[in-house]
């Protein structure tokens, strides 16, 4: 009797430290410098405060609140690089056209959609014609004989192209006979405008259309969110964006509405210069410290700005969308603000322009982030500016294997050598951070490590590897996501790896996501997200 009450004396000697939260029996990939692992782990005030052993925390820590892992695999929270959440929010309430594959089936969707929609202007994105049969764009004659009353803008997948009808080209007072800087106007084969709008002479028609108010935005926003946390997406990022809606998002946060982390890049606005006056607004939720530009336009609707022309397109080397004076004088602005510059380049030639800007202003070794997005053709003599200049590529894995079927068309055998090519890339700086780009692509950060590593898009058995010799180390692909996207942020000592001092922010997986290769990869599933230590999916348990 006196050896079993010693025994209770002791154990409660032991936990002698209060926590909110214990996870045990778990695997803790704890993506700290070192890749080490832990079975459990302590958590107080929504940050980490230990890891260790199973009894090591189990008998160091009291909680009332404990989360058996069931021998489960626990990840730090991950990580979009680059993403546009508002854009991903207001496309719910709008015509998806992700996957339609024919003309004839988009104009099904728009039909159907447009009799359920009360609104004036009928919107939808995700068309992409490199899925139908013949390849073309679509042609506004065509919607003129569906909607000829209703304006109409259907945007394609990338967001860099977009097909209107004649109503819409009536509102907006269009003149296809006039130029629009850094934008084209396509025209058919009678020469007459088609109703397709390249790049800038998109925004020449999207102004038009009246914006969501916030009590219809806010419950999409709510949606978003929790569809990312249902895959296990704690931070996301929201480049190029107006500063009412970071102010939007920063409200919502301050009020409990929104729980996810944001790191927001501003577009380059008036409000936004007066606005970096300030300096950077940082809080535990939301990092507004960066400008979003844009070089050139996407390859998929031959915007991408390329040193020689296209392969398929021999009179085209795609656009400039924004003077490089322009992007020079954002870059002085973000040098006496302190804000990072995050600019758009998709073609080589984009990115030699924009690197060679950068290092113009940056001078040497710096660590002040400035990043390069998409960098998805590169000419191997760019490359060294981001080692030689500390600049950070942000790419997007799944660009690659969805751009697969059709990249080589538009670049030719020689240049695809070099598109998409990410382990080169990372040789460069050490470091690549990883996003989605959503909604051009799914939010789920497992298609993307899919991406990475395999180079083939998830549970596609027929698609065949693209450039299996730029694939990326599960590992590797792991950090893009996780401290490496943290660090692209200036928020790697508070988030990107489990370790204590740093927020709670953590997802569990049924399975070891290194240890899954492409046949199993279907099985991997989140079962749990937490942020600050609160689970955040599934609610209400």
């Amino acid at each position: 009797m006196g050896a079993v009450l010693l025994s209770v004396g002791l154990t409660a000697c032991i936990q002698s430290e209060d926590a909110d939260l214990i996870v045990h029996n778990a695997t803790i990939h704890s993506m700290d410098e070192g890749m080490n692992t832990a079975q459990a782990m302590a958590v107080k005030d929504g940050k980490i405060i230990a890891l260790g052993a199973e009894r090591e925390i189990l008998n160091r820590y009291r909680a009332q609140s404990k989360y058996d892992a069931r021998k489960m695999h626990v990840y730090p929270g991950f990580i979009d690089a680059h993403a546009h959440f508002i854009g991903y929010a207001r496309n719910l309430a709008e015509l998806d056209l992700k996957g339609v594959g024919s003309e004839e089936e988009m104009l099904e969707r728009l039909a159907a959609f447009a009799a359920s929609s009360e609104r004036e202007w009928i919107v939808g994105r995700g068309w992409d014609q490199n899925l139908w049969e013949r390849g073309q764009y679509p042609h506004r004659s065509r919607i003129d004989s569906i909607l000829p009353d209703r304006p109409v803008l259907l945007t394609r997948i990338d967001g860099h192209a977009a097909v209107i009808n004649t109503a819409a080209m009536k509102k907006a007072a269009l003149n296809p006979d006039r130029p629009i800087a850094g934008g084209k106007m396509l025209r058919d084969a009678d020469g007459a405008f088609s109703g397709m709008l390249i790049d800038r002479a998109v925004d020449r028609i999207s102004r038009f259309i009246p914006p969501l108010d916030p009590g219809e935005l806010v419950p999409m926003l709510k949606q978003a969110q929790a569809e990312c946390f249902a895959l296990g997406l704690t931070s996301v990022s929201d480049l190029g964006i107006g500063l009412g809606e970071a102010l939007l998002l920063d409200s919502l946060q301050q009020q409990g509405e929104l729980d996810i982390r944001i790191y927001a890049s501003l577009r380059p606005e008036e409000s936004s210069l007066d606005f970096m006056h300030r300096g950077p607004l940082i809080t535990e939720r939301l990092s507004l410290r960066s400008v979003k530009m844009y070089a050139d336009g996407a390859l998929g609707s031959r915007g991408a700005l390329l040193k020689q022309p296209y392969s398929d397109d021999p009179e085209n080397y795609g656009l400039l969308l924004t003077a490089l004076e322009e992007i020079h004088a954002w870059a002085e602005a973000c040098m006496d603000f302190g804000f990072q510059l995050n600019t758009h380049c998709i073609g080589d030639s984009a990115a030699a322009l924009v690197l060679a800007l950068y290092a113009d202003q940056l001078r040497e070794m710096n660590d002040l982030r400035w990043r390069i997005e998409h960098a998805q053709v590169l000419s191997p003599g760019d490359r060294h500016y981001f080692g030689d200049y500390g600049i950070i590529p942000s790419v997007q894995p799944v660009h690659a294997v969805s751009d697969a079927p059709w990249a080589e068309e538009r670049l030719g055998p020689d240049r695809i050598a070099h598109a998409y090519a990410y382990a080169s890339l990372k040789q460069e700086l050490g470091i690549l951070a990883l996003g989605t780009d959503f909604p051009v692509e799914a939010i789920s950060p497992l298609d993307n490590l899919h991406a990475a590593v395999f180079r083939l898009p998830a549970n596609r058995e027929d698609a065949a590897v693209f450039h299996s010799d730029e694939a990326l180390s599960m590992d590797d692909a792991l950090r893009g996501m996780t401290i490496w996207a943290a660090l692209a942020q200036h928020e790697e000592e508070v988030k990107g790896s489990l370790e204590a001092g740093k927020f709670a922010d953590f997802a569990i997986y049924n399975r070891n996501i290194s240890e899954t290769g492409p046949a199993e990869w279907h099985k991997l599933k989140c079962t749990a997200t937490f942020v600050d230590g609160m689970q955040v999916y599934p609610l209400g348990n």
